[in-house]
């Protein structure tokens, strides 16, 4: 898309003035677009001047009709083809004969909008030198980056979402950690944060063993990279609810909870290998879309620093992550949650209030761990959502919404909290393909 936007810069570079079509939202975004870049634009075209202003941005608002320009001009059209508006500004300056007309393309546009929300709503937040936007750090879409370095300049990443920036400005992000670092408040709920080192450390037998399963479905349709990793396994979730055959492994044999995909989502790759999968040193979890931000030898770095457990940068919340899970899941499951732990696993039940009164979390059920540790942890979170499973079927709620998958990823997060003192967390940057 910057080469797109690229291209459109270098064609208005080549007209003597340039138009607007339109004097609302889009247009607005449009025109703070060029200003970022040095393009003056002479004023806004629209079709009727009423309900439109005389003035924006200290330029004239100009009816089409009246539209008279000796100059070599060129008019930019924020209106996208398949929409009615689209369709009406097409005809009205077909009508009038106006010529030299840019209907920008959509995946331009949005370019441009994305463009908008870094520079107006994005960048204040960062307004002092402790925390930086990590703008060529993969993350998954529709997230950025906060980066912060300690003195020693050793680089700590968490995504946030970008539903946070959208509307009214929050506060900075010194103004949302104003007693304690973002790294301080984060290591006291997880322990000390390993970052993946940049420089590769392998293990020196190098006779390790690695497997990593990628849950795949019959409905993706994101293209995959062409090599993936040796260590890369994909997986066939939800196998058992259809006839398309797209792995050689698949969750639906033996043992198995193919059938609760809807509810499990990406877990039901993960109690079949809990029940099926080989025994290697590391074991994970990635999606078809989400992987680790780790090459064929990095993986390796694993043993050499004997983690415990690799997980990607965790994601920051505003507020609380009981409040942000809230809205994806009835926080009914949450209840259900806390009181199969505290029947179940009593002691854990501290560090699941923690978790959801925190504002970091371990997303999307992606992790590489000990194969050791992964049957603990598998032990932990099955108990939990049978135990939730059958507290609903007993009053006949039976669903198909996702749900499970969601509180996974809160299970993970306590299952770390719960256990940091003993564990070696690492972490590690996604890589998002969409």
């Amino acid at each position: 898309m910057e080469k797109m936007a690229g291209e459109l810069l270098t064609i208005c570079q080549k007209k003597e003035r340039i138009y607007i079509y339109g004097a609302g939202k889009n247009a607005g975004k449009l025109y703070s677009f060029l200003k970022r870049n040095q393009m003056e634009v002479q004023g806004f075209l629209v079709s009727d001047r009423s309900g439109n202003p005389e003035i924006l941005f200290g330029h004239p608002v100009i009816e089409a009709g009246s539209f008279s320009e000796d100059f070599e001009y060129l008019i930019l059209v924020p209106a996208f083809r398949g929409t009615k508006t689209y369709m009406e500004i097409f005809e009205h300056l077909l009508d009038r004969q106006i010529k030299n007309v840019y209907f920008l393309p959509r995946k331009l546009f949005e370019f441009i909008m994305e463009d908008h929300l870094i520079h107006v709503h994005l960048l204040p937040l960062f307004h002092t030198s402790r925390y930086s936007l990590g703008k060529k750090i993969p993350v998954e879409a529709n997230h950025y980056i906060l980066m912060m370095k300690d003195e020693r300049g050793q680089e700590y990443h968490w995504r946030f979402p970008q539903k946070m920036i959208n509307g009214q400005n929050p506060k900075t992000f010194s103004d949302m950690f104003p007693e304690k670092s973002a790294l301080e408040e984060f290591e006291e709920q997880y322990g000390t944060y390993h970052m993946l080192p940049k420089e590769k450390i392998l293990d020196e037998d190098g006779h390790s063993t690695y497997a990593v399963y990628m849950a795949r479905s019959h409905m993706d349709r994101v293209r995959l990279p062409k090599n993936l990793p040796s260590w890369m396994i994909p997986i066939q979730v939800g196998a058992a609810l259809t006839e398309v055959d797209i792995c050689e492994v698949k969750d639906n044999f033996g043992e198995n909870i193919s059938e609760r995909n809807g509810n499990y989502s990406e877990c039901t790759a993960l109690y079949w290998m809990w029940k099926h999968a080989p025994e290697t040193d590391y074991i994970g979890l990635c999606h078809y879309r989400r992987h680790f931000d780790l090459d064929e030898a990095g993986i390796r770095q694993l043993k050499a620093l004997d983690a415990d457990v690799l997980v990607t940068a965790p994601t920051f919340i505003q507020e609380t992550v009981g409040v942000f899970f809230s809205e994806l899941i009835p926080e009914a499951d949450m209840k259900l949650m806390l009181e199969a732990i505290e029947r179940l696993y009593p002691q854990y039940l501290s560090s699941a209030k923690e978790f959801l009164a925190s504002r970091f979390y371990p997303p999307c059920n992606l992790f590489i761990m000990k194969y050791a540790l992964f049957m603990e942890y598998s032990e932990f979170l099955f108990s939990i959502t049978f135990e939730i499973e059958n507290d609903y079927h007993q009053i006949g709620f039976y669903r198909n919404d996702r749900y499970m998958g969601f509180l996974i990823e809160c299970l993970l997060g306590i299952f770390l909290m719960e256990n940091k003192a003993k564990l070696n967390i690492v972490y590690t940057d996604m890589r998002f393909y969409s």
